[in-house]
């Protein structure tokens, strides 16, 4: 609630969003340049080409700060959408206003600098994933990636704590559900993983198998 209280303590207006799980924001030409803070929950970021390609870029999470020039978009041949993975909070404002010059907005730019340095790891995390040449090893860096960041520890195993379908998975690495499917049915049958049918979340078995599994790439 920090972001809220500062905000709402410097007189600055902003929105806040709740995005439940798959719920969207698409940003274009037409929207208006603001930013966003994820201020709680996981959500994905992509580019959806005019063509209907898609490419995800970034998987961001609580604190992160997405800032979307729509100069750029305006020249472009694709616009953004925003996809939430659970259920999440976010934040946008417009940071025109802000200076350095006012002693009230320094600590509110800092921890937003400390937010888009998140998000840029956030965009070098994605760019490990998409690196792999094969979808099976792209998955694994995707569950790797959800176990550190919203993994659940129980009885020696990781719960990734939401609902992410195979169509999920498949858009953020660039595949789709049938092949997603094969994988994680291989990945179950070596007791690695467990999808659970029941709940849909996906529970690490063997986090050190998996990470080996990685490092044989």
């Amino acid at each position: 609630m920090k972001w809220l209280n500062k905000l709402s303590e410097l007189k600055i207006s902003f929105h806040t969003f709740k995005l439940n799980n798959n719920d969207s924001i698409i940003y274009n030409k037409s929207s208006n340049a603001k930013s966003f803070i994820v201020i709680s929950g996981s959500l994905y970021l992509q580019k959806i080409f005019l063509n209907g390609e898609k490419l995800c870029i970034a998987i961001l999470t609580k604190n992160t700060l997405l800032n979307l020039d729509s100069t750029t978009i305006n020249k472009a041949s694709y616009y953004y959408q925003l996809v939430s993975l659970n259920t999440s909070y976010i934040i946008s404002l417009h940071t025109n206003n802000l200076s350095t010059k006012k002693i009230q907005h320094v600590n509110l730019i800092l921890n937003l600098n400390k937010g888009y340095y998140k998000t840029l790891i956030a965009y070098e995390i994605m760019i490990h994933v998409l690196a792999h040449k094969y979808i099976k090893y792209r998955i694994i860096q995707l569950l790797l990636f959800l176990s550190k960041e919203e993994g659940h520890i129980i009885n020696n195993t990781v719960i990734i704590p939401f609902y992410i379908n195979q169509s999920t998975i498949g858009n953020i690495v660039g595949s789709n559900k049938n092949t997603v499917n094969k994988i994680i049915k291989a990945l179950e049958t070596q007791k690695i993983i467990c999808y659970s049918n029941h709940t849909k979340r996906i529970i690490i078995q063997d986090i050190i198998a998996l990470n080996k599994t990685k490092l044989i790439l």
